[in-house]
Protein backbone atom coordinates (compact mmCIF):
# COMPACT_ATOMS: atom_id res chain seq x y z
CA UNK A 1 0.00 0.00 0.00
CA UNK A 2 1.22 3.75 -0.17
CA UNK A 3 1.16 4.16 3.69
CA UNK A 4 4.06 1.29 3.72
CA UNK A 5 5.39 2.64 0.90
CA UNK A 6 5.79 5.73 2.40
CA UNK A 7 7.09 4.40 5.92
CA UNK A 8 9.70 2.34 4.14
CA UNK A 9 11.02 5.09 2.40
CA UNK A 10 10.86 7.59 5.24
CA UNK A 11 14.38 8.49 5.43
CA UNK A 12 16.80 11.54 6.04
CA UNK A 13 17.70 14.06 2.68
CA UNK A 14 19.79 15.71 5.29
CA UNK A 15 21.46 11.87 5.96
CA UNK A 16 22.35 11.43 1.75
CA UNK A 17 25.76 12.60 0.87
CA UNK A 18 26.72 15.47 -1.50
CA UNK A 19 26.52 14.91 -5.26
CA UNK A 20 30.20 15.22 -5.45
CA UNK A 21 30.57 11.82 -2.76
CA UNK A 22 28.16 10.39 -5.23
CA UNK A 23 29.34 11.02 -8.87
CA UNK A 24 32.68 9.93 -7.68
CA UNK A 25 31.36 6.46 -6.60
CA UNK A 26 29.15 5.99 -9.73
CA UNK A 27 32.13 6.38 -11.67
CA UNK A 28 34.55 3.77 -9.65
CA UNK A 29 31.26 1.43 -9.38
CA UNK A 30 30.92 1.72 -13.82
CA UNK A 31 34.44 0.78 -14.44
CA UNK A 32 33.79 -2.33 -12.08
CA UNK A 33 30.70 -3.17 -13.29
CA UNK A 34 31.94 -2.28 -16.98
CA UNK A 35 32.57 -6.41 -17.70
CA UNK A 36 29.42 -7.79 -16.08
CA UNK A 37 25.59 -7.24 -16.15
CA UNK A 38 25.27 -6.84 -12.57
CA UNK A 39 22.30 -5.72 -10.34
CA UNK A 40 24.80 -3.22 -7.98
CA UNK A 41 22.72 -0.06 -8.87
CA UNK A 42 23.31 1.11 -5.62
CA UNK A 43 24.36 4.57 -4.20
CA UNK A 44 27.32 3.85 -2.16
CA UNK A 45 29.34 6.53 0.32
CA UNK A 46 32.50 8.10 -0.26
CA UNK A 47 35.69 6.34 1.08
CA UNK A 48 36.16 9.27 3.06
CA UNK A 49 33.33 9.74 5.11
CA UNK A 50 33.33 8.70 8.43
CA UNK A 51 29.90 7.58 9.15
CA UNK A 52 27.91 5.59 7.15
CA UNK A 53 24.70 6.34 8.44
CA UNK A 54 25.45 10.33 9.02
CA UNK A 55 28.04 12.13 7.97
CA UNK A 56 26.40 15.04 9.76
CA UNK A 57 26.65 12.99 12.85
CA UNK A 58 30.67 11.76 12.54
CA UNK A 59 31.80 15.04 12.43
CA UNK A 60 30.10 16.71 14.82
CA UNK A 61 27.67 18.89 13.20
CA UNK A 62 23.65 19.31 13.92
CA UNK A 63 21.46 18.40 11.45
CA UNK A 64 20.11 21.70 11.47
CA UNK A 65 23.08 23.52 10.47
CA UNK A 66 21.71 24.04 6.82
CA UNK A 67 18.42 25.01 7.34
CA UNK A 68 17.18 23.36 3.71
CA UNK A 69 13.37 23.00 2.96
CA UNK A 70 11.70 19.89 4.19
CA UNK A 71 10.93 17.17 1.60
CA UNK A 72 7.15 16.94 1.46
CA UNK A 73 6.92 13.28 0.86
CA UNK A 74 10.22 10.78 1.30
CA UNK A 75 13.68 11.33 1.05
CA UNK A 76 15.65 8.63 -0.14
CA UNK A 77 19.03 8.56 2.21
CA UNK A 78 22.17 7.31 1.08
CA UNK A 79 23.28 5.76 4.54
CA UNK A 80 24.55 2.52 3.85
CA UNK A 81 24.45 0.91 0.29
CA UNK A 82 20.55 1.72 -0.80
CA UNK A 83 18.94 -0.54 -3.48
CA UNK A 84 15.24 -0.40 -4.63
CA UNK A 85 15.71 -4.18 -3.93
CA UNK A 86 16.84 -3.19 -0.48
CA UNK A 87 13.95 -0.97 0.55
CA UNK A 88 11.88 -2.31 3.19
CA UNK A 89 8.29 -1.71 1.08
CA UNK A 90 9.91 -3.73 -1.90
CA UNK A 91 11.24 -6.66 0.29
CA UNK A 92 7.91 -7.18 1.86
CA UNK A 93 5.67 -6.58 -1.30
CA UNK A 94 4.18 -9.81 -3.02
CA UNK A 95 4.84 -8.46 -6.23
CA UNK A 96 8.67 -8.60 -6.12
CA UNK A 97 8.10 -12.54 -7.24
CA UNK A 98 6.25 -11.87 -10.13
CA UNK A 99 9.24 -9.80 -11.58
CA UNK A 100 11.75 -10.84 -14.07
CA UNK A 101 15.26 -10.10 -13.78
CA UNK A 102 15.54 -7.61 -16.67
CA UNK A 103 12.18 -5.66 -14.63
CA UNK A 104 14.20 -5.77 -11.32
CA UNK A 105 17.30 -4.19 -12.90
CA UNK A 106 15.23 -1.54 -14.76
CA UNK A 107 13.16 -0.51 -11.73
CA UNK A 108 16.99 0.03 -10.21
CA UNK A 109 18.10 2.05 -12.61
CA UNK A 110 14.82 4.09 -12.15
CA UNK A 111 15.54 4.14 -8.60
CA UNK A 112 19.33 5.84 -8.80
CA UNK A 113 17.29 8.68 -10.26
CA UNK A 114 15.61 9.65 -7.85
CA UNK A 115 18.56 8.70 -5.34
CA UNK A 116 21.01 10.83 -7.27
CA UNK A 117 18.77 13.79 -7.25
CA UNK A 118 18.60 13.64 -3.50
CA UNK A 119 22.42 13.94 -3.55
CA UNK A 120 22.01 16.55 -5.78
CA UNK A 121 19.61 18.28 -4.38
CA UNK A 122 21.53 18.31 -0.75
CA UNK A 123 24.66 19.52 -2.32
CA UNK A 124 22.51 22.54 -4.10
CA UNK A 125 21.33 23.26 -1.09
CA UNK A 126 24.27 23.68 0.60
CA UNK A 127 26.00 26.07 -1.75
CA UNK A 128 22.84 28.47 -1.55
CA UNK A 129 22.61 28.48 1.81
CA UNK A 130 26.19 28.48 2.73
CA UNK A 131 27.70 30.39 -0.32
CA UNK A 132 25.10 32.32 -2.05
CA UNK A 133 23.49 33.63 0.89
CA UNK A 134 26.64 34.28 2.92
CA UNK A 135 26.43 38.10 4.26
CA UNK A 136 30.24 37.73 3.84
CA UNK A 137 30.49 37.20 0.18
CA UNK A 138 26.95 39.57 -0.19
CA UNK A 139 28.97 42.57 1.37
CA UNK A 140 32.50 41.69 -0.61
CA UNK A 141 30.98 41.01 -4.10
CA UNK A 142 29.32 43.38 -6.09
CA UNK A 143 25.95 42.69 -8.18
CA UNK A 144 27.36 42.03 -11.07
CA UNK A 145 30.80 39.51 -9.62
CA UNK A 146 27.55 37.94 -7.89
CA UNK A 147 25.69 36.89 -10.89
CA UNK A 148 28.66 35.91 -12.87
CA UNK A 149 29.27 33.57 -9.73
CA UNK A 150 26.42 31.99 -9.29
CA UNK A 151 24.25 32.60 -11.97
CA UNK A 152 21.17 30.78 -11.28
CA UNK A 153 22.36 28.44 -8.84
CA UNK A 154 18.87 29.22 -7.09
CA UNK A 155 16.94 28.09 -9.72
CA UNK A 156 18.58 25.20 -10.50
CA UNK A 157 17.98 23.88 -6.75
CA UNK A 158 14.60 25.36 -7.07
CA UNK A 159 14.22 22.63 -10.38
CA UNK A 160 16.21 20.14 -8.28
CA UNK A 161 13.58 20.14 -5.20
CA UNK A 162 10.51 20.19 -7.77
CA UNK A 163 12.08 17.14 -10.02
CA UNK A 164 12.67 15.49 -6.35
CA UNK A 165 9.41 15.71 -4.89
CA UNK A 166 7.93 14.55 -8.38
CA UNK A 167 9.90 11.44 -8.34
CA UNK A 168 8.79 10.51 -4.53
CA UNK A 169 5.73 11.04 -5.73
CA UNK A 170 5.91 8.47 -8.42
CA UNK A 171 7.30 5.90 -6.20
CA UNK A 172 5.07 6.71 -3.56
CA UNK A 173 2.34 5.45 -5.96
CA UNK A 174 4.05 2.57 -7.25
CA UNK A 175 7.01 1.10 -5.77
CA UNK A 176 6.97 -1.56 -7.65
CA UNK A 177 6.47 -0.69 -11.08
CA UNK A 178 7.51 3.54 -11.15
CA UNK A 179 8.32 5.66 -13.83
CA UNK A 180 10.94 8.29 -14.09
CA UNK A 181 11.03 9.22 -17.95
CA UNK A 182 7.40 10.41 -17.91
CA UNK A 183 8.56 13.00 -15.23
CA UNK A 184 11.27 14.24 -17.10
CA UNK A 185 9.52 14.67 -20.11
CA UNK A 186 7.31 16.85 -18.16
CA UNK A 187 9.97 18.93 -16.85
CA UNK A 188 12.52 19.46 -19.80
CA UNK A 189 11.08 22.85 -21.17
CA UNK A 190 11.67 23.82 -17.11
CA UNK A 191 15.21 22.34 -17.75
CA UNK A 192 16.28 23.98 -20.71
CA UNK A 193 15.33 27.40 -19.16
CA UNK A 194 17.38 26.87 -16.13
CA UNK A 195 20.23 24.82 -17.27
CA UNK A 196 21.20 25.91 -21.16
CA UNK A 197 21.53 29.85 -19.45
CA UNK A 198 23.67 28.01 -16.37
CA UNK A 199 25.87 26.64 -19.09
CA UNK A 200 26.36 29.65 -21.32
CA UNK A 201 27.80 31.17 -18.23
CA UNK A 202 30.46 28.79 -17.35
CA UNK A 203 32.51 30.93 -19.15
CA UNK A 204 32.02 34.37 -16.84
CA UNK A 205 31.49 31.99 -13.84
CA UNK A 206 35.06 30.56 -14.35
CA UNK A 207 36.93 34.10 -15.10
CA UNK A 208 35.02 35.82 -12.23
CA UNK A 209 36.18 33.17 -9.43
CA UNK A 210 39.85 32.87 -11.02
CA UNK A 211 39.68 36.85 -10.75
CA UNK A 212 38.51 37.24 -7.45
CA UNK A 213 40.73 34.88 -5.98
CA UNK A 214 43.89 36.39 -7.33
CA UNK A 215 42.63 39.56 -6.73
CA UNK A 216 40.49 40.32 -3.91
CA UNK A 217 42.55 38.88 -0.57
CA UNK A 218 39.11 39.14 1.52
CA UNK A 219 37.13 36.86 -1.34
CA UNK A 220 40.06 34.46 -0.87
CA UNK A 221 39.71 34.76 3.01
CA UNK A 222 35.98 34.01 3.15
CA UNK A 223 35.61 31.15 0.47
CA UNK A 224 38.58 29.71 2.38
CA UNK A 225 36.49 30.43 5.84
CA UNK A 226 33.32 29.11 4.32
CA UNK A 227 34.90 25.98 2.78
CA UNK A 228 35.80 24.83 6.10
CA UNK A 229 32.29 24.44 7.46
CA UNK A 230 31.42 20.99 8.01
CA UNK A 231 28.76 20.73 6.04
CA UNK A 232 31.07 21.41 2.64
CA UNK A 233 32.91 18.33 4.00
CA UNK A 234 35.86 19.83 2.88
CA UNK A 235 34.66 19.97 -1.04
CA UNK A 236 35.64 23.81 -2.24
CA UNK A 237 33.15 25.58 -3.46
CA UNK A 238 34.12 25.06 -7.43
CA UNK A 239 33.03 21.54 -7.00
CA UNK A 240 29.43 23.45 -6.02
CA UNK A 241 29.99 25.24 -8.85
CA UNK A 242 30.13 22.62 -11.67
CA UNK A 243 27.32 20.41 -9.93
CA UNK A 244 25.05 21.32 -12.96
CA UNK A 245 27.36 20.44 -15.47
CA UNK A 246 27.83 17.13 -13.92
CA UNK A 247 24.27 16.37 -13.40
CA UNK A 248 22.67 17.28 -16.55
CA UNK A 249 25.17 14.78 -18.03
CA UNK A 250 24.95 12.30 -15.94
CA UNK A 251 21.21 12.38 -15.92
CA UNK A 252 21.21 11.35 -19.66
CA UNK A 253 23.53 8.61 -18.94
CA UNK A 254 21.08 7.12 -16.86
CA UNK A 255 18.19 8.11 -19.23
CA UNK A 256 19.99 6.05 -21.64
CA UNK A 257 20.67 2.94 -19.27
CA UNK A 258 17.01 3.11 -18.80
CA UNK A 259 16.32 2.99 -22.58
CA UNK A 260 18.67 0.14 -22.62
CA UNK A 261 17.23 -2.01 -20.36
CA UNK A 262 13.23 -1.03 -20.94
CA UNK A 263 11.49 -4.36 -22.95
CA UNK A 264 11.48 -3.07 -26.64
CA UNK A 265 8.34 -1.75 -28.76
CA UNK A 266 6.56 -0.80 -25.83
CA UNK A 267 4.88 2.61 -24.22
CA UNK A 268 7.73 2.57 -21.78
CA UNK A 269 10.51 2.15 -24.52
CA UNK A 270 9.08 5.01 -26.95
CA UNK A 271 8.77 7.11 -23.65
CA UNK A 272 12.62 6.45 -22.47
CA UNK A 273 13.58 7.69 -25.98
CA UNK A 274 11.77 10.33 -26.17
CA UNK A 275 13.13 11.62 -22.67
CA UNK A 276 17.17 10.96 -23.68
CA UNK A 277 16.20 12.73 -27.31
CA UNK A 278 15.30 16.28 -25.18
CA UNK A 279 18.20 15.81 -22.72
CA UNK A 280 20.45 15.36 -25.34
CA UNK A 281 19.11 18.34 -27.28
CA UNK A 282 19.06 20.10 -23.96
CA UNK A 283 22.75 19.80 -23.97
CA UNK A 284 23.53 20.04 -27.46
CA UNK A 285 21.90 23.59 -27.42
CA UNK A 286 23.34 24.23 -24.08
CA UNK A 287 27.01 23.64 -25.95
CA UNK A 288 25.86 25.70 -29.00
CA UNK A 289 24.72 28.02 -26.57
CA UNK A 290 28.15 28.14 -25.24
CA UNK A 291 30.22 28.38 -28.10
CA UNK A 292 28.01 31.70 -29.29
CA UNK A 293 28.68 33.28 -26.46
CA UNK A 294 32.90 32.51 -26.68
CA UNK A 295 32.46 33.77 -30.49
CA UNK A 296 30.31 36.87 -28.95
CA UNK A 297 33.87 37.04 -26.50
CA UNK A 298 36.56 36.95 -29.06
CA UNK A 299 34.70 39.52 -31.40
CA UNK A 300 34.34 41.89 -28.73
CA UNK A 301 38.23 41.59 -27.84
CA UNK A 302 38.81 41.65 -31.74
CA UNK A 303 37.01 44.74 -32.46
CA UNK A 304 38.77 46.51 -29.86
CA UNK A 305 42.40 45.53 -31.40
CA UNK A 306 41.42 46.74 -34.72
CA UNK A 307 41.38 49.75 -37.28
CA UNK A 308 40.40 49.91 -40.66
CA UNK A 309 41.76 51.46 -42.85
CA UNK A 310 39.42 51.06 -45.73
CA UNK A 311 35.44 50.86 -45.35
CA UNK A 312 34.54 50.23 -41.77
CA UNK A 313 32.93 46.72 -40.94
CA UNK A 314 30.43 46.12 -38.32
CA UNK A 315 32.70 43.14 -36.50
CA UNK A 316 29.95 42.40 -33.72
CA UNK A 317 27.27 39.92 -34.94
CA UNK A 318 25.81 37.00 -32.96
CA UNK A 319 25.61 35.12 -36.06
CA UNK A 320 29.40 35.33 -37.04
CA UNK A 321 31.86 33.21 -36.15
CA UNK A 322 35.83 32.71 -36.41
CA UNK A 323 36.86 29.81 -39.09
CA UNK A 324 40.67 30.58 -39.21
CA UNK A 325 42.93 33.36 -38.57
CA UNK A 326 46.97 33.55 -39.22
CA UNK A 327 49.55 35.33 -40.98
CA UNK A 328 50.67 35.06 -44.65
CA UNK A 329 52.71 36.87 -46.81
CA UNK A 330 51.27 38.78 -49.38
CA UNK A 331 53.87 39.14 -53.21
CA UNK A 332 53.32 42.35 -54.59
CA UNK A 333 55.45 41.79 -57.36
CA UNK A 334 55.94 39.34 -59.48
CA UNK A 335 59.39 40.36 -60.26
CA UNK A 336 60.38 38.72 -56.89
CA UNK A 337 63.95 40.10 -57.70
CA UNK A 338 63.54 42.71 -54.65
CA UNK A 339 62.11 40.73 -51.16
CA UNK A 340 60.60 44.23 -50.00
CA UNK A 341 58.41 43.74 -52.87
CA UNK A 342 56.51 41.04 -50.44
CA UNK A 343 55.05 41.80 -47.08
CA UNK A 344 53.27 40.31 -43.71
CA UNK A 345 49.46 40.49 -43.64
CA UNK A 346 47.18 38.28 -41.22
CA UNK A 347 43.72 37.18 -42.41
CA UNK A 348 41.05 36.79 -39.93
CA UNK A 349 38.18 34.71 -41.49
CA UNK A 350 34.85 34.30 -40.33
CA UNK A 351 31.89 32.37 -41.62
CA UNK A 352 30.45 35.35 -43.40
CA UNK A 353 33.50 37.85 -44.10
CA UNK A 354 37.12 37.47 -44.50
CA UNK A 355 39.22 40.42 -43.03
CA UNK A 356 43.23 41.30 -44.55
CA UNK A 357 45.22 43.28 -41.97
CA UNK A 358 48.78 44.58 -41.49
CA UNK A 359 49.50 43.78 -37.71
CA UNK A 360 50.76 46.63 -35.63
CA UNK A 361 52.63 46.53 -32.00
CA UNK A 362 50.61 45.71 -28.89
CA UNK A 363 48.20 42.92 -30.82
CA UNK A 364 46.82 45.62 -32.71
CA UNK A 365 45.48 44.88 -36.22
CA UNK A 366 45.10 47.92 -38.98
CA UNK A 367 42.32 46.12 -41.98
CA UNK A 368 43.15 46.87 -45.22
CA UNK A 369 40.48 45.51 -47.22
CA UNK A 370 37.58 42.91 -46.56
CA UNK A 371 35.32 40.66 -48.77
CA UNK A 372 31.97 38.83 -48.18
CA UNK A 373 33.06 35.08 -48.35
CA UNK A 374 30.43 34.64 -51.08
CA UNK A 375 32.58 37.26 -53.28
CA UNK A 376 36.07 35.30 -52.51
CA UNK A 377 37.60 32.71 -55.10
CA UNK A 378 40.76 30.68 -54.76
CA UNK A 379 43.04 29.20 -56.63
CA UNK A 380 46.32 26.76 -55.81
CA UNK A 381 49.19 27.67 -57.76
CA UNK A 382 51.30 24.28 -58.07
CA UNK A 383 54.26 25.85 -59.71
CA UNK A 384 57.54 27.20 -58.25
CA UNK A 385 59.01 30.84 -58.38
CA UNK A 386 62.68 31.63 -58.38
CA UNK A 387 64.09 31.53 -54.56
CA UNK A 388 59.96 31.78 -53.50
CA UNK A 389 60.01 27.51 -54.19
CA UNK A 390 56.30 27.05 -53.34
CA UNK A 391 53.17 27.21 -51.10
CA UNK A 392 51.46 29.76 -53.58
CA UNK A 393 48.22 30.27 -54.10
CA UNK A 394 45.73 33.13 -55.36
CA UNK A 395 43.32 34.43 -53.81
CA UNK A 396 40.52 37.03 -55.50
CA UNK A 397 38.68 39.40 -53.82
CA UNK A 398 36.09 41.44 -55.40
CA UNK A 399 38.19 44.79 -56.30
CA UNK A 400 41.98 43.16 -56.58
CA UNK A 401 43.99 39.57 -56.46
CA UNK A 402 46.50 38.61 -53.94
CA UNK A 403 49.32 36.11 -54.38
CA UNK A 404 49.88 34.78 -51.34
CA UNK A 405 52.42 32.55 -49.75
CA UNK A 406 52.04 30.31 -46.36
CA UNK A 407 55.11 28.82 -44.12
CA UNK A 408 53.86 25.36 -44.78
CA UNK A 409 52.26 23.05 -47.67
CA UNK A 410 49.82 21.83 -44.96
CA UNK A 411 48.89 25.38 -44.00
CA UNK A 412 48.30 26.42 -47.69
CA UNK A 413 45.59 23.56 -48.15
CA UNK A 414 44.27 24.42 -44.94
CA UNK A 415 43.73 28.11 -46.14
CA UNK A 416 42.96 26.94 -49.26
CA UNK A 417 40.17 24.74 -47.75
CA UNK A 418 38.97 27.21 -45.58
CA UNK A 419 38.86 30.24 -48.18
CA UNK A 420 37.07 27.77 -51.40
CA UNK A 421 33.97 26.45 -48.86
CA UNK A 422 31.20 27.74 -50.84
CA UNK A 423 33.05 27.22 -54.16
CA UNK A 424 34.96 23.86 -55.55
CA UNK A 425 38.03 23.66 -55.78
CA UNK A 426 39.82 24.72 -58.82
CA UNK A 427 42.18 21.90 -60.29
CA UNK A 428 45.28 22.42 -62.09
CA UNK A 429 46.97 19.54 -62.83
CA UNK A 430 44.47 19.27 -65.74
CA UNK A 431 45.76 22.14 -67.69
CA UNK A 432 49.53 22.91 -67.20
CA UNK A 433 50.61 26.35 -67.29
CA UNK A 434 46.64 27.81 -65.95
CA UNK A 435 48.32 29.61 -62.81
CA UNK A 436 51.37 31.43 -65.12
CA UNK A 437 49.02 32.77 -67.87
CA UNK A 438 46.58 33.75 -65.02
CA UNK A 439 48.91 35.85 -62.97
CA UNK A 440 49.88 37.10 -66.46
CA UNK A 441 46.11 38.33 -66.90
CA UNK A 442 45.60 39.16 -63.85
CA UNK A 443 49.05 41.67 -62.49
CA UNK A 444 50.12 42.28 -66.11
CA UNK A 445 53.16 41.01 -64.96
CA UNK A 446 56.31 38.01 -66.15
CA UNK A 447 56.26 34.94 -64.01
CA UNK A 448 59.76 33.05 -64.74
CA UNK A 449 58.62 29.50 -64.23
CA UNK A 450 61.30 27.17 -63.46
CA UNK A 451 59.41 23.98 -62.54
CA UNK A 452 56.01 23.04 -62.67
CA UNK A 453 54.90 20.89 -59.63
CA UNK A 454 52.19 18.05 -60.72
Amino acid sequence: SRTISMISLSLSLADSQLYQEYSEVVQNREILLSHSDSLSISVLLHPHTLSKTNPFKSLNVPQQSINRPPSPRLSISASSTTLWQDLPGVRKSPDLEELTEDERRLQEVRFEVVTSEASCCRSLDIVVENFVMSKQLNVILSSQDKNWLFSRLNDVRAISHSFLSQLEEAVEKDIMRFTVCDIIIKLCPRFRNVYVPYLTNQSYQDKTYQRLMDESHEFRRVVEKLERNPVCQRLPLRSFLILPFQRITRLKLLVQNIVKRTAPKTKDEAQAIKAMKLLEKMIQDGNESISQMKNIESLVTLNAKVDFECRTLPLISQSRRLVREGPVTELRDFSLKDREEERNVYMHLFNDYLLVSLRKEGGRFTVIDHAPVSELRVENCRFKLHSLQKNLFHLHMPQKALLLRTDTQANKLRWISALSRPYPEIDFSAVQGMCASCFKRNCSVKVNILMLVI
